[in-house]
């Protein structure tokens, strides 16, 4: 059929209203903004362990079930309509979701039998769309492309209006079969650099490889890992900038590089800045490890748009200026570009500024490019075309200006952010100098090909809370490890080969015939239905194995839901999100009380569409909180350092009467307490001379005495010892008596006497207030464990007369103070 049938046709559709549309093309796109709305809504909506915390609202429930309801009865309409037999709202969710791909084949069914009406055959796979804008929306960034048109010729890119043709992805002409050097997938063997030359080199290239403790050769070593280890950032990238705000994409030169002969050129443009911004484009659907489709390079300019599926093995003369560490290269999130430029461009960057690691610095409340862009440029990123497919040859105007905004404005966001972050740091450099490093670190990625490994299963198995027996989890590991292999043979990605979810239901199912397989397949993918005898194959090996039941009860409690109703629970606490890997205590809140202190990287937070959060404006809550805020703003702060001079005053204090209390202590130990005089103090006072009463000296100063003193004066005149004791004793009173010091050297041991008592008592002796306590029942020698230097001592020579005198002594006023009472 030609191309004027086709084209009357949609003219036919055009003048067709439909509604309250005045054509097709009005109520498609009316239709699919509202998918898209709702779309961001659904996402936008908390799932995990944000619905486990909404779930604890009682009014957040009541309002999920009545949505529910409502959604599940315009379905039900929906499939009466198209005679779909039973009532969705009684099923399970396995069951409605079954009835909703029923209808839905049902109505695409429909939809494909009256375009082959239209064009007048009877299969056509192909859906034309008229305005490219639309295609672009919808399809381009599941499976399809911009090819050729119907006559042959090429679709003009000039008007975004212009007609083109929108085909399945298997219609794309593949790149990878184009490409000088072919794809290896093998996991056998490493990913080799494929570097020739090294500009801006410190050490020569030299690709070295690394081996593991059997010899085999794990990797390589990074060719400019030298070069990024002697890398430090110059003065000029640490000091404060004044930006400009940079001129709108129109008003900005522009140039799509996809011949290798502009290369010199351009290159010689890129030397004469002081920074860049690159980003990269990428495609991971249709092949294994990925292809890297698009490079954008701007400079303050002119912005570079470089194809580089055509310049695969020359854009390696890049590394000029990439390497270079004069020059300043501005990513977003470069985890993964670096690896991408490292894998097929054979591109490496020396002296780059991430500003994903400089926001995570500041603490903003996002990290995301259309975040940035919102925040210090106040752009709105469209994110229409970020899932397009990128291999699409020629590009359209919507691609071409989707890659531009990426890099357009970077240069502008890296100066806004220095200057944040010398404010933050207070004008020092310290910040800065930890984003370059983090930057340089992300640099020192090596690009390392996907490794699975035996237990490389589970872990789409832990994410799908399904509980699986071992015949099950044998199924999925066996399949698993098919899919891989095919997908590496036929350089196609796991989830083109076999969806994740797909691959669940037929391990789960473990159907004994072909068709049972397919029937788990909606859609039934290309090479499945290839492969269908070998994975029936493995289905039936699987159903051979002895079951066992149950699995590892750890991964059941592992993998099972955290929500639970136990409210009344101490140990349930909802609000605590400390266990999820995403969760940040360090953003912005607005429960701060005061507006002033809401930076500026806090984002203000949309209404809810919902009315059960909404708060009336004479809420007691807030006035509650308002009053504690009031209180806690009236309190006095005092620094630790005043509480410090506060407490010296009273320190002191306490210092001065613990040594008065020592004192005191000290005053009762005295052997015999001295009155004290009429109108004196009542403390206890020490005697004028020791020589006139030495008893009444404190029992330290007793026992200091020189031994001298107290050595028993030879028997002289035929005198007994009993006469020489009677002479101390006068009117029963002890008489001090002029004893001889013993000369040091030769000593005697003294003569040994028997043991006298005297049951007199002592004249004018204040029994009263002698304090007996310290005798304790009677004599005890002097330990020789006493102090030295001025304290109690003890010798193991003692003189053991003396203790004797002393203690008789003793004895003797006890004995009167006894008679007396």
């Amino acid at each position: 059929m030609s191309s004027e049938v086709i084209e009357g046709s949609k003219n036919e559709k055009k003048s067709t209203p439909i509604g309250k549309f005045p054509s097709v093309n009005d109520f498609v796109k009316n239709g699919l903004a509202e998918i898209m709305v709702t779309t961001k809504a659904v996402n936008a909506f908390p799932s995990g362990s944000a619905r486990d915390f909404y779930s604890t609202f009682p009014t957040f429930e009541q309002v999920i079930e009545t949505q529910k309801d409502r959604i599940l009865g315009i379905i039900s309409h929906v499939l009466k309509k198209e005679n779909i037999k039973g009532n969705i709202q009684r099923r399970q969710p396995d069951e409605q979701f079954e009835m909703i791909l029923e209808c839905n084949d049902l109505m695409l069914e429909r939809i494909n039998t009256n375009l082959d009406e239209i064009s007048g055959i009877r299969k056509n796979p192909e859906t034309i769309l008229i305005e490219s804008k639309i295609a672009s929306n919808s399809l381009v960034d599941k499976a399809g492309s911009w090819n050729i048109n119907k006559n042959g010729s090429q679709p003009s890119t000039s008007s975004p209006y212009s007609s083109a043709r929108l085909l399945t992805a298997k219609n794309i002409p593949r790149p990878q079969f184009s490409f000088k050097v072919p794809v290896d997938n093998s996991r056998l063997t490493p990913f080799v650099p494929r570097i020739k030359d090294k500009p801006n080199s410190l050490k020569p290239l030299a690709i070295l490889p690394e081996y593991d403790e059997d010899g085999t050769v794990v990797s390589y070593i990074h060719p400019y890992e030298f070069e990024l280890l002697k890398f430090e950032p110059s003065e000029e990238f640490l000091k404060k900038t004044s930006p400009e705000f940079p001129k709108k994409l129109e008003e900005v030169g522009f140039e799509l590089v996809s011949k290798a002969s502009k290369l010199p050129e351009i290159l010689k443009e890129l030397k004469e800045h002081k920074m860049l911004a690159i980003d990269v484009e990428h495609h991971s659907y249709r092949t294994f490890q990925g292809i890297t489709c698009l490079l954008q390079v701007s400079t303050p300019v002119k912005d570079y748009i470089f194809d580089t599926i055509e310049l695969r093995e020359d854009l390696h003369v890049l590394n000029e200026v990439f390497t270079d560490t004069k020059i300043l290269k501005i990513f977003h999130g470069a985890d993964m570009d670096i690896e991408w430029l490292q894998r097929d461009l054979s591109l490496y960057i020396v002296n780059m500024f991430d500003t994903h690691q400089a926001a995570k610095l500041l603490n903003l409340s996002r990290l995301s490019l259309s975040f940035l862009l919102k925040h210090y440029c106040n752009v709105e990123a469209d994110k229409t075309f970020q899932l397009a497919d990128w291999r699409i040859r020629p590009l359209p105007e919507e691609l071409i200006k989707y890659a531009r905004q990426d890099t357009h404005y970077l240069i502008y966001m890296y100066k806004m952010i220095t200057n944040d972050l010398l404010e933050q740091g207070n004008n020092k450099p310290n910040l800065l100098k930890a984003v370059f490093q983090q930057s340089t670190e992300v640099c020192k990625k090596r690009y390392i090909k996907p490794v699975i490994r035996d237990e490389s299963h589970l872990d789409i198995f832990r994410k799908s809370k399904r509980v699986f027996d071992n015949r099950q989890l044998f199924a999925l590991k066996e399949i698993f490890h098919w899919r891989d292999i095919l997908a590496r043979q036929e350089d196609e990605s796991c989830g083109y080969i076999l969806p994740n979810h797909m691959m669940l239901q037929i391990a789960e199912s473990l159907p004994r015939e072909m068709q049972g397989i397919l029937a788990c397949c909606n859609p039934i993918p290309p090479l499945v239905r290839q492969s269908l005898h070998s994975i029936h194959q493995i289905i039936l090996k699987a159903r051979e194995q002895p079951l066992v039941k149950p699995i590892v009860q750890e991964q059941i409690v592992h993998r099972t839901s955290t929500r639970s109703n136990e409210y009344s629970n101490k140990l349930y606490c909802p609000h605590d999100l400390t266990h999820c890997s995403e969760f940040r205590d360090d953003l912005p809140t607005l429960f701060n009380g005061k507006e002033e202190t809401v930076t500026k990287t806090s984002f203000k937070l949309p209404k809810p569409a919902l009315s059960v959060f909404e708060t009336p404006e004479n809420s007691e809550d807030e006035e509650h909180v308002k009053e504690k805020l009031d209180k806690l703003s009236k309190v006095i702060f005092v620094s630790p350092y005043e509480r410090y001079q506060a407490m010296i005053p009273l320190i002191e204090k306490e210092k001065l009467e613990e040594a008065k209390r020592l004192e005191t202590e000290n005053s009762f130990k005295l052997l015999c307490p001295i009155k004290p005089e009429p109108g004196t103090d009542d403390t206890l006072t020490k005697p004028e001379s020791a020589e006139d009463d030495p008893y009444k000296l404190p029992m330290k100063q007793q026992l200091k005495r020189k031994r001298g003193q107290d050595e028993e004066i030879p028997q002289a005149n035929g005198e007994s010892s009993d006469q020489q004791d009677s002479k101390k004793f006068k009117d029963g009173e002890p008489v001090l008596q002029n004893i001889r010091p013993k000369k040091k050297g030769f000593r005697n041991k003294p003569n040994k006497k028997p043991n006298q008592n005297s049951n007199e008592p002592i004249a004018n002796f204040d029994y009263k207030n002698a304090n007996l306590n310290m005798f304790k029942g009677g004599s005890k020698k002097v330990q020789g464990t006493q102090l030295k230097n001025g304290r109690f001592q003890a010798r193991s020579y003692g003189n053991k007369a003396t203790n004797k005198k002393f203690n008789k002594l003793l004895n003797t006023v006890s004995n009167a103070s006894n008679k007396k009472k």
